[in-house]
């Protein structure tokens, strides 16, 4: 038996994308290889449902975020890795779990990809956030005077609406592979303490 989102359900675009990841890594996690003995579903911890939301310029982010939904997979969680373009304030709403991984852009503007949503966050009509728990990856170059200031702007604003920051924002310079591996590492210790035992 396999769990699918209908067709006909009543939830916007990006929530029916989060169930669908949420959907596609319980029924992987329940569905036995060839030659496996069945486990029972009842046995194995459910992991925590993320979403991972990318905004990128040159598609480093986007990289990363891709990387990020292997290891999290790995460890037993559902993570909806989703471009922010498609993203809008209101879904949000209805995140627990919250990762960013977004660039700065030219003079601290966001990436194209990631200029809706940071506008409409910012916005006096965005809705409360209070249920989201969140981190940020901020990637950037501290040659230029506004260093991972997009990834700043949403910590920010995410705090002003009432979310709670899981793990604090990390900033990355142009190297950025030895920070993503540290910021990875304690996002996989928060979310390992959520998962009921």
């Amino acid at each position: 038996m396999s769990l699918t989102v209908p067709n006909t359900a009543p939830f916007s675009g990006a929530q029916k994308m989060w169930l669908k990841g949420y959907l596609d890594a319980l029924n992987s996690a329940l569905m036995p290889s060839v030659g496996e003995t069945p486990v029972v579903a009842a046995s194995m911890p459910a992991g925590v449902p993320v979403t991972i939301l990318w905004g990128s310029q040159t598609g480093n982010s986007e990289m990363l975020g891709k990387k990020l939904v292997k290891q999290l997979t790995a460890k037993g969680h559902a993570p909806t890795l989703l471009d922010m373009a498609a993203v809008s304030p209101g879904d949000l709403t209805t995140v627990e779990h919250l990762l960013i991984i977004t660039s700065t852009y030219g003079d601290g503007e966001p990436p194209d990809n990631a200029a809706a949503l940071h506008s409409a966050l910012h916005a006096a009509d965005a809705p409360a956030l209070a249920n989201v728990n969140f981190s940020i990856l901020a990637l950037g170059d501290s040659s230029y005077p506004d260093f991972c200031k997009c990834g700043h702007d949403f910590s920010t604003r995410l705090t002003a609406l009432g979310a709670t920051s899981l793990v604090p924002l990390v900033e990355c310079d142009v190297d950025y592979d030895a920070p993503f591996a540290a910021w990875t590492q304690q996002l996989e210790q928060s979310l390992a303490a959520l998962v009921p035992a």
